[in-house]
């Protein structure tokens, strides 16, 4: 699965401090009182009658649906928060909502949704509070609290946030994490029908439908809760994959939403292997370049950057670098021999992300010397580049599972990866198209999963006052595809952000200030004058020293 993450998912720090974290809240939840630890208490009990159209997001039901429709009890459970030290604020109210795993077997086990709440900062919130979608798809939104609570700082102000761990994912049960799985086999090749079906098989003798881990049935989760929690309407903020998950839910629940902020949202019909998404790999890196050159530091410090990717790619072929790895958490060691396309989806992953690409034209420099014999390719530094602390932890956080059933049932069916990678031939060496999601090509098969109804493709119409922020870096998720929504959303609004990459709001302080004023206000004014809107990445030209183990 060499270079399979490049385009689908993006870790935290990545992003240069952004969190793509999912929540809800309802003004009832200020009535929860935190019980003891690990002792659960049943606050709230609202029985709502089952969806009876759940449009083209819902999967094909593989039983009959039931001629009657069946209530549905939601039961709001007050549960122990995690501990956080050194939050600001109020302390977090955190509960479990349970529903049902599918909503067309109402008899299956059911899905427990955790929920965590920032409180606002103001005495009274205002009675619509913010919801975050968590992007991945497989990030919980109790990951990161920290992030969220630099992120939202200025939302909170006036409302509370919840973070919402979406089924599947974080704390809510049963998850869909893959423990077992070797992070370098996830990062740089080598998942196989065996670790998909060993992950996700546990939940098929437990009597779930894996088909019911997917974006539909996210969707109906977030109506319900809404139910639960007494919540007239709210706020929805969305992260990438956050998007395609807000407009699923725009179509159980649109009535409900207030606001929408699409913070470089992934659109339902695109796939990681479209050719429009990998060209932009090849123009990034061109922008990388031209950027570099203009700027008088960047440019004295790395006159030979134009060039620079045919070299490594050039030398790696000839010579792989060979290395040794050492997980932090466990000790083990691992010899690995790095090939050019498994350097190309660490560094285009880089490139795209929020403020990645600020330190990527040192990163190139010291890549090149080192290819080219002018620099020692020791561990330590090889480590830094290609398999830093971050990169091991991923399965601590990742629901690896939801990834692949989301991705099994609603990006693989919309392609012929064969004739994608074909496609894509042109692009070499700035993408090595042949890397991308092969992952899917393993597991896809062995689950066997029904694809979405074609629904879940169409546009959604709605007149929610919309915020859509974008990077002109980011490779992950294609800019235009975003401005295109414009055609549906009708009263949104495209704000570009020329330095930053995927993930607007974890990249900058500006966009944080410009989406707290539109939900406050539903529009932005003038106020979106600042740096990184209109001026290219400034570039780093000296690395700081290496944060891996000695």
């Amino acid at each position: 699965m060499a270079g399979s993450r490049s385009g689908r998912w993006l870790p935290l720090a990545l992003l240069a401090g952004s969190v793509a974290v999912g929540g809800l809240i309802g003004v009832a939840y200020h009535r929860l009182t935190a019980p003891s630890p690990g002792v659960p208490s049943a606050v709230a009990v609202v029985t709502v009658p089952p969806p009876q159209e759940l449009l083209s997001i819902t999967p094909a039901p593989a039983v009959p649906t039931p001629a009657t429709p069946l209530s549905t009890v939601l039961r709001l459970t007050a549960v122990a928060c995690p501990d956080e030290a050194g939050m600001p604020g109020p302390a977090p109210r955190c509960a479990v909502l349970r529903v049902p795993s599918d909503r067309l077997r109402p008899n299956g086990p059911p899905v427990d949704l955790f929920v965590l709440t920032l409180p606002a900062l103001a005495p009274t919130p205002a009675a619509d509070p913010v919801v975050v979608l968590s992007g991945g798809p497989g990030q919980g939104g109790s990951d990161d609290l920290h992030g969220a609570v630099a992120i939202f700082g200025a939302m909170r102000e006036r409302r509370d946030v919840i973070l919402v761990d979406q089924r599947g994912t974080g704390r809510s049960r049963p998850s869909l994490h893959c423990p077992a799985l070797d992070p370098l086999r996830f990062w740089y090749g080598g998942v196989t029908a065996e670790d998909a079906t060993a992950c996700l098989s546990p939940l098929r003798r437990e009597g779930f439908w894996l088909e019911s881990f997917d974006t539909g049935e996210s969707a109906s989760d977030l109506r319900d809760l809404r139910v639960a929690l007494g919540v007239e309407r709210w706020n929805v903020v969305a992260t990438s994959y956050g998007g395609i998950l807000a407009q699923a839910l725009l179509r159980v629940d649109g009535e409900a939403v207030r606001s929408l902020v699409l913070n470089s949202p992934a659109m339902p019909d695109a796939t990681w292997l479209d050719f429009d998404r990998l060209t932009a790999i090849r123009e990034t890196y061109r922008r990388l370049f031209a950027d570099c050159a203009a700027q008088p530091a960047c440019a004295h410090a790395f006159p030979n950057l134009d060039g620079t990717v045919e070299r490594i790619a050039a030398g790696l072929e000839r010579q792989p670098l060979e290395t040794r790895l050492r997980a932090p958490s466990s000790g083990r060691e691992a010899a690995w021999r790095f090939t050019w396309p498994m350097v190309a989806s660490t560094l285009s992953f880089r490139l795209g992300s929020g403020g990645g690409m600020a330190a990527l034209p040192a990163q190139l420099d010291r890549l090149d010397r080192m290819v080219a014999g002018r620099q020692p390719a020791d561990e330590r530094t090889l480590a830094a580049l290609l398999m830093p602390d971050l990169f091991w932890n991923v399965s601590d956080t990742l629901a690896y599972g939801l990834n692949l059933t989301i991705g099994c049932r609603e990006n693989r069916p919309r392609i012929d990866a064969a004739d994608a990678r074909r496609a894509a031939q042109g692009l070499r060496p700035y993408v090595m198209a042949d890397t991308v999601e092969t992952d899917y090509d393993t597991a896809c098969p062995a689950l066997s999963l029904a694809p979405v109804e074609s629904g879940f493709y169409r546009p959604v119409v709605s007149e929610v006052p919309t915020l859509i922020l974008t990077g002109v870096y980011d490779t992950l998720t294609v800019p235009a595809r975003a401005e295109a929504l414009k055609n549906t959303l009708r009263r949104a609004v495209v704000l570009p952000f020329r330095g930053v990459g995927h993930d607007v709001l974890g990249a900058s302080l500006c966009a944080r200030t410009l989406a707290a004023r539109h939900v406050d206000l539903l529009e932005v004014g003038n106020a979106g004058d600042c740096p990184e809107r209109f001026l290219p990445p400034v570039f780093v030209t000296v690395l700081p020293p290496l944060a891996t183990r000695p």
